[in-house]
């Protein structure tokens, strides 16, 4: 298994400050694509994870705003970053299917993302991986300004399978 994977789940397992600190490197390392954007984990627990998205021109639209694609990414991150910590990724492929969102206000200032873990039933998601050797989750992220006004709704839909079934190479 590889060993990234590994320290990914090793880093989410009892997460600190440093640990965090460390997971938030990693990550913008392993997924270069949310790199330029600053997204910065904050918050992994069983509770909520929560991932800050800063209000910086990179992160802009053609009229001053957060982008509707920085805000969507956000989302999608609290989502996937949710079931890592709920499964983690050296046993399970992790793969979005479906995203919809609801934009609702501009966002002008930092924004935050916010999704439950509590969403996730641990045990249909055992069940429906037994019997059908793949499981498909919904999650719901919700995005807020620094004021608290909630500036979009990120609803994703992921499947997860165990790596031994992929059939595409990791």
């Amino acid at each position: 298994m590889n060993a990234g994977y590994k320290l990914i789940d090793k880093l989410i397992e009892k997460p600190s400050k440093l640990s965090l600190m460390a997971l938030n490197k990693v990550l913008t390392l392993g997924i270069p694509f949310n790199a330029p954007h600053g997204f910065k984990i904050i918050e992994l627990s069983e509770d909520q994870v929560r991932i800050t998205l800063p209000n910086r021109k990179l992160n802009h639209n053609h009229i001053g705003g957060i982008h509707a694609c920085a805000m969507a990414t956000v989302g999608e991150y609290c989502a996937g970053m949710s079931l890592l910590s709920s499964f983690g990724i050296s046993k399970y492929r992790l793969i979005m299917s479906e995203m919809h969102v609801s934009y609702l206000y501009q966002g002008r200032v930092d924004l935050e993302g916010r999704c439950s873990p509590h969403q996730i039933d641990k045990t249909k998601v055992q069940e429906g991986l037994e019997n059908e050797g793949r499981y498909s989750q919904k999650l719901v992220t919700n995005i807020s300004d620094k004021n608290g006004k909630e500036v979009a709704i990120v609803t994703t839909t992921w499947q997860l399978k165990p790596w031994e079934q992929v059939k595409t190479k990791s």
